[in-house]
């Protein structure tokens, strides 16, 4: 057996352009991330271990689980969105439609952002 290949080419599989790659390794369960909406798209993927992602667009909220690199989140601008109940050892990677530093951060959902791109 040769073991897993993820691969992206040509960046086909990500649903928009991307400009940033960022991989986060949580080594406690005990750690949340998140709590801020951002106003870019992110796809995240569970490398290894699990998360819990509760998703919030302003008037509903839903608990999203992601344990394998078989599935992916695609979270919307404006979404706010808080990682939780980490397996230890979790790698997840995000893949961003924007810069870190071309990227606004929100305490709250902003409807407004991924609105607009269901309208356009």
């Amino acid at each position: 057996m040769r073991g897993d290949l993820l691969a992206f080419e040509h960046f086909s599989n990500v649903p928009f352009p991307m400009e940033r790659v960022f991989v986060m390794k949580v080594s406690s369960s005990e750690v949340t991330r998140g709590g801020h909406a951002n106003s870019c798209d992110e796809l995240i993927v569970a490398l290894t271990g699990s998360v819990e992602i509760q998703v919030d667009n302003g008037d509903e909220r839903t608990a999203i689980g992601l344990d394998g690199y078989d599935r992916a989140l695609w979270i919307k601008p404006g979404i706010l969105i808080h990682l939780q109940d980490f397996r230890p050892g979790t790698l997840l990677l995000v893949c961003a439609s924007a810069r870190y530093g071309e990227t606004r951060h929100y305490d709250r959902a902003q409807p407004h952002l991924f609105m607009a791109d269901c309208l356009a």
